[in-house]
């Protein structure tokens, strides 16, 4: 089946961003009502929660990655009853996961004493609390959750968008009149199981109104199970790999410091992890059609993609580097106040560990749409052992900061061997060098632009001239205008750069018509 691949990533897109934008603002506004209504030590408790939820999730062991993977090539090929038969599969190993989850969560209960110190605030049960939130994990396993899979794999992220905007959009409004009307952190969290239930009713109704011929029957042969085995054994590793990140951050934070640190940590991260969703709209609507292209085009065309692609979404990146350097503080000190903020080198490190993090997207985009987890194993172990090793040592001895400079340093020391996967088993006509190279141009462009448009900031932007949120105001649109305009110079005669400017002009005009 021939997917319009351009079309459909513009609808998932453009849904993709109002999704994104309502989960950046929504949860600010219930976050700050949380901080201020009731206290910091909540806010730290959802952050909390769901870091050790998203460990647990690792029984998941990336499963649906490797059946939408597995989906591609039989819609290519319209070949229905091959796509029926692995929608039955997913259905009945989801029953099994959703099934180890619970009993996992149920083991870890009687621990978390031992994860969170003495600032747990006193009206709160916390194993009532972590019930709510395990539940909300497993419901979606026991429901209609294995049917999202068929709008991923024919590229229709914006149906998945648009009603997961829809029910959170819901969701926030009804959060948000219960804390400030209420004040009670039980029902907050009451309503995010329904919200989950509801989100994955809706998208069941979706699937079946769109793809009525797609139900769970048939069965696959013995090649593809084994196939599956091993893709999903390489991304249960290569998710390990990501969940030491920030969801082993939190936990150490918590039981070396407290909630509180947890909440001043995250409410940075939640400001980056805001520009990440940006960002992953770009990369979650194109990988199904990357994933397409791989199964019917030539290598070559999709390495010219790559590089086109590549040098795009880091030019957006270094672009948000440089507004998160300027912006941080003015910020926080606007919406927290100076008591909840970190000082100026942990976050300098953030934003490092930002862009050091997306530089690698576009290459992880295809290392995923081509399935080559399993190839990618060792690196999710190396990587995971080391970013544990390194946050319990330098958070010990350097705090906050330490966790920080522990995330990047794991990153960056398997980051080298983790980019050439695509190319040593994908891209094999051409070396992983130039790529390296590549990189490393574009992150000592936007080091050199962000010191400068920094000292200008700080230089002449400053609340000695300024309101606080003017500062913020004037700092913005600086960081947008000097960033476009510096790269610009460095850019503007490169192949790359050419190439990007016709695709984003071809891109205007179908985003002009009828989408």
């Amino acid at each position: 089946m021939k997917l319009e691949r351009r079309r459909n990533s513009l609808k998932g897109t453009a849904w993709g961003v109002i999704k994104t934008t309502s989960n950046i603002i929504g949860p600010f506004i219930i976050r700050t009502l949380i901080i201020y209504k009731l206290s910091a030590e909540y806010a730290g408790l959802n952050s909390l929660f769901t870091s050790i939820l998203s460990i647990l999730s690792l029984t998941e062991l990336g499963f649906s990655q490797a059946i939408v993977y597995s989906m591609y090539k039989p819609i290519a090929e319209d070949n229905i009853s091959q796509v029926c038969a692995l929608l039955r599969l997913y259905r009945f190993v989801y029953k099994i996961i959703g099934s180890i989850i619970l009993l996992a969560g149920i083991l870890v209960a009687p621990f978390l004493k031992v994860i969170i110190k003495d600032d747990m605030p006193n009206d709160i049960n916390l194993y009532i609390l972590y019930f709510i939130f395990l539940f909300n994990t497993v419901i979606s396993y026991f429901s209609f959750a294995y049917k999202t899979s068929i709008l991923s794999a024919y590229q229709r992220e914006d149906i998945v968008c648009r009603n997961y905007t829809l029910v959170n959009l819901i969701l926030y409004i009804f959060q948000g009149i219960v804390i400030s009307i209420c004040s009670n952190y039980y029902y907050y969290v009451l309503l995010i199981p329904v919200s989950t239930i509801a989100l994955n009713i809706i998208n069941a109704y979706a699937v079946d109104k769109y793809y009525p011929e797609l139900i769970c029957q048939g069965t696959i042969g013995q090649d593809t199970i084994f196939e599956l085995k091993k893709q999903v054994c390489g991304l249960m590793i290569w998710k390990i790999g990501s969940a030491t990140r920030n969801t082993l951050d939190n936990i150490i934070i918590s039981i070396y410091f407290g909630l509180t640190s947890v909440t001043i940590y995250n409410n940075y991260y939640i400001i980056m992890s805001g520009v990440i969703g940006m960002l992953g709209v770009v990369t979650s609507s194109i990988r199904a059609g990357i994933g397409n292209k791989i199964a019917i085009s030539s290598v070559e065309e999709n390495y010219c993609d790559f590089n086109k692609f590549q040098f795009m979404y880091c030019w957006i990146a270094g672009m948000c580097t440089i507004c998160l350097a300027c912006l941080y503080q003015p910020f926080m000190s606007i919406w927290m106040g100076r008591k909840l903020m970190l000082d100026n080198g942990t976050m300098f490190l953030i934003c490092l560990y930002f862009f050091i993090l997306k530089i690698g997207d576009i290459n992880s985009t295809y290392y995923q749409a081509a399935g080559l987890w399993w190839h990618g194993r060792y690196r999710s172990i190396v990587e995971s052992l080391l970013n544990i090793i390194l946050n319990l040592t330098l958070g010990y001895y350097f705090g906050v900061t330490g966790i920080v400079a522990a995330t990047i340093i794991s990153i960056v020391l398997v980051w080298f061997y983790g980019s050439g996967i695509i190319f040593w088993n994908y891209f094999t006509k051409h070396s992983v060098k130039e790529y390296y190279l590549q990189c490393g141009l574009y992150l000592t462009v936007t080091f050199t632009s962000c010191c400068i448009i920094y000292m200008v900031c700080e230089c002449l932007i400053n609340d000695l001239y300024f309101k606080k949120w003017e500062v913020f105001l004037i700092r913005l649109f600086v960081c947008l205008m000097l960033s476009n305009l510096f790269f610009w110079i460095v850019y503007h005669k490169t192949d790359n750069y050419k190439k990007a400017r016709n695709f984003a002009r071809a891109t205007v005009k179908i985003f002009g018509g009828k989408i």
